[in-house]
């Protein structure tokens, strides 16, 4: 029963370690399938409209600067072929040689500008820079004296006569060149003049403004700007800013962040930027974070509290079944659940309260049938009484009678009083006093019968004395004493002690007999470790069995020997007084 009692006991702490209100369950349920699906679809949204974004971002960036590209690169790339065609022309090349007039090499060159969506002024210079031809009274920087020579376009077309050079200029307003673009005319070996065509700085941002979402700048391949519609992007020197320059992607810089594609056409001779500002979509991205953060946190914190007055008013009923066995768990059978809600629950609480009513009357069924049971065994132990023992000592008194009448007399007295305080059912427990007048009249016969090979002393505390003890409990240990400890011995001595050591009552049996083989020590103790004895050693086991059946399994017959050396017992028993006499023990 004590066995039973722990495992549910134990299965109770175990199953209270994993326990989780069905309330908390409630208001996950509506975290989970409230909360958290919107939080799940609007992240998934809020991150695809902006990855779109930002893929709308780059796809136009990247599309606007092929556009721009293709677009510069056709009209200088159409300038450059016009030029190289011109410089080979016969006509030209005669004009020069010869310095004949011809109307229609005049022609050609405005024809061909006219043509053309972005007007370039046309030059032609003599191997001396004289203007021979030209469609701008303002002669160009670059042609205005024999120092030019030395530098900028006509030094390119000097070191490269062959090719069509494209050269950048420093336009210090918006009517002044940017962009030149020039062929040698070479006749018969001999750098014999020039073609040049100017692209002016306001004609060129012009071209490059088309989208005020994004930024152009326009480079030759040493990174000075031709022409860009975004002067903050333009350091003191003329170029692109260098953390721009030769980058493509996203792109960091000081006061914001810039998605950046660039593109080199005409041989890489000129490099095409387009920028668009991501810096605020980060922004916009960062606010849209937030924003939603407090959204879902103000969401959740609604639906805690609403999840949470819906799981209290629906679990009221569920928390007073938990509360009833709670208090079941503890001990406390009286508690009875009063539900009417008219569905299962109530069903439950009235099979609850009948299985408590019927636990109860088992428990007490239970008890009362332990207690017949302890009894039966402990009578059952009592009542164990040696007969050899009786049969020896009447054969003693039979030869006493005819020897010495007057003595047999007082040995049937001493065994009457052995009898009858060994008989006596309705007593369980004595006091130890009375418990060693009781064995002093076993003694007396066992020292009648063997005479001078057996003696015995007893020391007993006054304050043991009334102490409560089982009946039988010293007897039986002195019995078995006296019928092991003679073996191979010719004589025995008894030693009975008693005192209290702390809230103990200690008794101590020991012989100076032959003792026990360690094999034999050990099976006793095995003995009397279990519950059931097969054994012919009966009177140190109903000894044992039954101050634990009385006391419970702290107290008990503690056995220790040594062959050729003794034997002690050793009985622990609680310190109890009074004169009650007790069918069972109240210490279980």
């Amino acid at each position: 029963m004590q066995r039973t009692i722990d495992t549910i006991e134990y299965k109770g702490e175990e199953m209270s370690k994993k326990f989780r209100h069905y309330r908390e369950g409630i208001r996950k349920s509506f975290v989970i399938y409230a909360i958290i699906p919107v939080v799940i679809i609007t992240l998934a949204s809020y991150l695809l409209s902006f990855s779109s974004l930002y893929r709308t971002i780059v796809s136009r960036n990247y599309k606007y600067n092929v556009q721009i590209a293709d677009t510069i690169g056709n009209i200088i790339g159409t300038y450059q072929n016009q030029a190289d065609h011109l410089s080979k022309d016969g006509g030209m090349q005669d004009y020069l040689e010869l310095n004949f007039s011809n109307s229609k090499l005049y022609s050609s060159f405005y024809d061909f500008v006219n043509k053309m969506e972005t007007k370039g002024n046309f030059f032609v210079f003599d191997d001396k820079l004289k203007p021979l031809i030209q469609s701008s009274d303002h002669i160009p920087e670059y042609a205005q004296g024999e120092a030019d020579f030395m530098w900028g376009p006509i030094r390119r077309m000097l070191d490269m006569p062959e090719k069509v050079i494209l050269a950048r200029q420093p336009a210090f307003t918006a009517d002044s060149p940017s962009l030149t673009v020039g062929k040698a005319i070479v006749i018969k070996g001999r750098v014999a003049g020039y073609i040049t065509f100017d692209f002016n700085k306001r004609d060129l941002v012009n071209l490059i403004s088309k989208n005020f979402s994004t930024s152009v700048v326009i480079t030759d391949k040493f990174g000075y700007v031709i022409a860009c519609t975004n002067e903050l992007l333009v350091n003191e020197l003329g170029k692109i800013d260098v953390n721009f320059r030769d980058k493509s992607g996203v792109v960091e810089s000081k006061d914001d962040s810039q998605y950046v594609t660039r593109t080199e056409i005409l041989d890489a001779e000129i490099s095409i930027y387009t920028l668009t500002s991501i810096g605020y979509f980060r922004s916009m991205l960062i606010l849209t974070g937030v924003l939603l953060s407090l959204l879902f946190g103000m969401l959740t914190l609604t639906t805690y509290l609403s999840a949470r007055k819906i799981a209290d008013s629906k679990t009221k009923v569920i928390d007073d079944i938990i509360r009833a066995i709670e208090h079941v768990q503890n001990g406390n059978l009286e508690t009875q659940l009063k539900v009417n809600t008219n569905d299962e629950f109530q069903v439950f609480a009235e099979a609850y309260n009948q299985m408590l009513g019927d636990i109860k009357n088992l428990i007490e069924a239970n008890k009362e049938k332990a207690r017949q049971n302890v009894l039966s065994e402990i009578k059952q132990l009592e009542s164990q009484f040696n007969p050899h023992f009786l049969f020896n000592t009447l054969e003693t008194i039979r030869y006493m009678v005819k020897m010495n009448p007057s003595s047999a007399s007082t040995m049937i007295v001493v065994l009457s009083n052995l009898l009858r305080y060994s008989i006596n059912n309705t007593i369980t427990e004595v006091n130890l006093g009375d418990d060693v007048e009781y064995t002093k009249n076993y003694l007396f016969i066992q020292k009648y019968r063997f005479g001078n090979k057996f003696d015995y002393e007893i020391h007993v505390d006054e304050a043991a004395l009334d102490c409560i003890v089982p009946k039988l409990i010293v007897q039986p240990i002195i019995e078995n004493a006296i019928m092991h400890g003679f073996a191979n011995r010719q004589s025995l001595t008894v030693q009975i002690k008693a005192a209290i050591s702390e809230d103990t009552l200690v008794v101590i049996i020991n012989d100076d007999g032959e003792g026990m083989e360690p094999i034999v020590l050990q099976k006793i103790r095995h003995i009397l470790d279990g519950n059931i004895n097969n054994s012919s050693h009966i009177g140190l086991y109903n000894v044992h069995r039954r101050v634990q059946l009385i006391y419970g399994e702290k107290y008990g017959v503690d056995l220790s020997s040594e062959h050729h050396g003794g034997t002690v017992v050793k009985i622990t028993l609680p310190v109890s007084r009074g004169g009650s006499e007790r069918a069972e023990g109240s210490h279980r």
